[in-house]
């Protein structure tokens, strides 16, 4: 009988001090006590470097991680570093780690070294969840004026290291600046939206049943053509059995006409409205109903569902202008994160992180340092 190998894995990096000047930008959760935030660091030479930082223990304590040889660069705003460009970041566990948007480098030591991954395009887009990652990856580089053209591909990889394989082809584009691209994966399956680009008024959805099966890929009904004239926004899968989807519809001055739709067994229920304050920007949900939407316009707006959508709540507003939000997500069932605000120029409003321990009924600015 051969004898048995077992690879022993690193431990995670102690960490150092968190900057004073560190803004958050993005957030990502493993667990209810470990979770990883990308930002920047205001106080550095160069008055925004790329700078992580991590928490074991629910957000009260946080220590600094080197960060990716890359430059910040905020959402929507492309272009506005020479450096490899990063805005994202996600984990799967305490080790295996990407930073991307539009650049990727991965981690599988948490966060004490970081290598720079070549996909072939930019990343908009990346998930991970059941022991796998997933990249939607754009041709496009999304600076102003650039052409460029190809498909948009999906790759995967194991979320413990090697190399990304593409497992679907979406439709070619030209441009994907100011398309809602979209990924959503919970244990063994997965959902990606590419509408937006090619066809007019396609809608380009897939999903998969099995992330293990990478031929499994199939089209995807939009949950959104169950109402008239309404246009996709988000979706999240809570469990492997139901799908939320946030549709729109027409809107003025401020406001959108929004719809929530609840997808089991491929039937697909409008299950409730939310509020028509703010363009709506992303949802959150977990597999007992309780959803959060977030919606941005003249102010920034959370709105709360305890019933699948069928009543809302205000749950927080910010008088900011309407700077939006960024990650919003649940990571048990009664607890949530999101980013309120975008670090550094050109907006120049301090962001946060807000955290929920109540299932989202009120939100809480969390120091991180």
């Amino acid at each position: 009988m051969p004898p048995t190998t077992t690879t022993t894995r690193p431990s995670a990096p102690a960490g150092t001090t968190v900057p004073s000047g560190f803004e958050p930008g993005s957030v990502t959760f493993v667990s209810s006590s470990t979770g990883f935030v990308i930002g920047i660091d205001s106080s550095c030479a160069a008055g925004a470097c790329v700078a992580l930082a991590r928490t074991t223990d629910g957000g009260f304590n946080w220590v600094a991680l080197p960060a990716p040889d890359a430059g910040y660069e905020a959402r929507n705003h492309q272009g506005s570093t020479t450096a490899p460009p990063v805005s994202e970041v996600r984990f799967a566990d305490e080790l295996d780690g990407w930073i991307y948007g539009p650049s990727l480098f991965a981690t599988q030591d948490g966060g004490a070294t970081w290598q720079q991954v070549n996909l072939d395009g930019s990343v908009v887009s990346l998930e991970t969840s059941g022991g796998y990652v997933d990249a939607l990856v754009s041709p496009c580089t999304g600076v102003q004026g650039q052409e460029c053209t190809g498909p948009l591909q999906l790759y995967q990889a194991q979320a413990t290291g090697g190399g990304f394989s593409p497992v679907l082809t979406g439709p070619s584009v030209s441009s994907t600046s100011g398309v809602l691209l979209h990924l959503s994966l919970h244990a063994s399956v997965g959902f990606v939206n590419m509408s937006g680009v090619g066809e007019p008024n396609q809608a380009y959805i897939y999903a998969t049943p099995n992330l293990a099966n990478t031929s499994s890929w199939k089209a995807f009904p939009n949950p959104c053509a169950r109402l008239t004239n309404y246009g996709f926004d988000a979706f999240v899968a809570p469990d492997t059995t139901s799908l939320y989807t946030l549709c729109n519809g027409g809107g003025a001055a401020g406001s959108v006409i929004k719809a929530v739709v609840k997808t089991v067994s491929g039937v697909s229920t409008v299950t409730g409205t939310p509020p028509a304050g703010g363009d709506p920007e992303a949802l959150a949900a977990t597999s007992a109903g309780t959803l959060v939407v977030s919606a941005a316009s003249g102010a920034s707006w959370l709105y709360r569902s305890t019933d699948g959508g069928a009543t809302w709540t205000t749950a927080k507003t910010f008088d900011d202008g309407g700077i939006g939000f960024n990650d919003l997500g649940f990571t048990t069932a009664t607890k949530g994160v999101v980013i309120h605000g975008v670090p550094g120029p050109p907006t120049n409003v301090v962001s946060q992180l807000l955290m929920t321990t109540d299932g989202g009924a009120s939100w809480s600015a969390v120091p991180i340092g």
